[in-house]
């Protein structure tokens, strides 16, 4: 059997490279790779062995890459999939352990390879790895969206794309294929490149660190869309002594996107998902009755994007839409709580007349664009009403939950703020300053 011959090859691979016992190189009796690796000259006399061993290995990585996208494309032709109760074909292998991100590429590599006979045939020898062979069949198949090719000109384009070095420059060779293709066209009915909707695409990825990079392929309507409503929400904002805004034009473009999101997320005319409105959801692990999300007990998360320090669980809570869901030390859900819309229509319309805007001083951002905040946080027992909440747009809203600053609704009735304790001078904080609504940064008591 074919599982058993693999079996015996993984077996025996394992055994070359199992740690050698104590004496096991000095002896020079065993002749395991282990071993000989141990024992390998540091002037070069092996290097000629050690590259090649690098060599054969790649290649055989490749080979077994390429049986195994041939043996789940033969699983998902045979209904595999459907009899293990596994929503696709991938499924089967994340179930046994292997990254989602490779299991969806190891099922892609299986089309590739049924496709383009190049890529199958590059597969199967060991030549192409299953990275390289993604790229070329996704952009063979990008290019194919976009100006329609035949079954010989996907091989000739294949082909064209094998010659790319990396995946990189696989997927630049492909866009430019597809813009020179695209002007080649005499089809006065062909929907030119730049317009067609069917080409968009978007990726999302989680990095190492946690923070999520986008890309962004899209028509030029959806772009034209796109600048239209980013624009009025990139204007500089000068910073409460005057200079200017410190942000680089992407951190406010980026800034930005992230307005426009909350916006939507804050409306009820939207799709929902599974029955409700999709909204950020908090995970608070929890020790007993006490909540850890700020100490070692435990570390809150988001729903997508994992896990989150105390700050962040902070920003989050002053939310218009979060559901915060409570687990025990083992994941398992204690509760769901509720969903905190903390500041009901009545106060917010109060909170709007009060601070007309964001009222973090010098910016005065519309109302529309503004996070209720609670100025004694809710963790800690403050209440949601007109005098302990404040309007900050999400910059500031971030700025002082990340940044150390204080606010309070003074005994005028408008909030001010407090700067953060300067290192310099440790335990004094600096003069309070009143909120933009208040048109004035002066703390002069007859200030208007």
């Amino acid at each position: 059997m074919f599982a058993c011959d693999v079996r015996e090859f993984a077996d025996r691979v394992v055994d070359e490279l199992a740690p050698p016992a104590a004496g096991e190189v000095e002896s020079g009796e065993s002749d395991r790779l282990a071993c000989r690796l141990g024992r390998a000259s540091t002037v070069g006399v092996d290097d000629a062995e050690i590259l090649s061993a690098i060599v054969e290995v790649a290649r055989a990585r490749n080979v077994l890459d390429a049986a195994q996208s041939v043996l789940v494309r033969a699983a998902e032709r045979a209904g595999v999939p459907f009899r293990r109760r596994v929503r696709s074909a991938a499924g089967l292998l994340t179930a046994i352990g292997v990254a989602p991100a490779v299991a969806h590429r190891t099922v892609r590599n299986g089309h590739h390879a049924d496709r383009l006979e190049a890529v199958g045939r590059a597969l199967r020898d060991g030549s192409l790895s299953a990275e390289m062979a993604d790229a070329v069949g996704t952009g063979v198949a990008g290019v194919d969206r976009r100006v329609g090719l035949d079954e010989a000109e996907r091989g000739v384009l294949a082909r064209k794309l094998l010659l790319q070095t990396t995946p990189g420059e696989v997927a630049a060779a492909a866009r430019g294929e597809a813009i020179r293709l695209a002007g080649e066209s005499a089809d006065p009915d062909r929907v030119p490149v730049a317009e067609d909707p069917a080409s968009n695409e978007m990726s999302l990825t989680v990095a190492e660190d946690g923070r999520i990079t986008s890309t962004i392929d899209v028509d030029v309507l959806t772009g034209e869309e796109l600048h239209a409503a980013l624009d009025p929400l990139c204007r500089p904002v000068p910073l409460p002594d005057g200079s200017p805004d410190p942000r680089s034009t992407g951190q406010r473009r980026a800034d930005a996107l992230g307005q426009i999101i909350r916006t939507y997320l804050s409306g009820s005319a939207r799709p929902t998902s599974g029955g409700v409105l999709p909204h950020a959801t908090l995970v608070v692990p929890t020790v007993g009755k006490q909540s850890t999300a700020s100490v070692g007990g435990g570390v809150a998360r988001l729903g997508f994007t994992g896990p989150v320090s105390s700050s962040t669980v902070g920003l989050v809570l002053c939310a218009a839409a979060v559901s915060a869901v409570r687990v025990d030390g083992e994941g398992v859900p204690l509760d769901v709580g509720r969903e905190h819309r903390l500041f009901p229509p009545g106060i917010r319309k109060a909170l709007a007349v009060r601070d007309g805007g964001c009222a973090f001083p010098g910016c005065g951002r519309p109302v529309s664009w503004t996070d209720a905040h609670h100025c004694v946080p809710w963790s800690r027992g403050g209440d949601t009403s007109l005098g302990n909440g404040v309007l900050l747009c999400r910059m500031h809203h971030v700025h002082v939950h990340q940044g150390g600053w204080e606010v309070f609704i003074g005994r005028d009735g408008h909030p001010w703020f407090r700067q953060p304790v300067d290192p310099a001078r440790p335990g004094r904080r600096g003069e309070p300053l009143r909120s933009h609504g208040r048109r004035t940064m002066t703390i002069h008591p007859t200030a208007a």
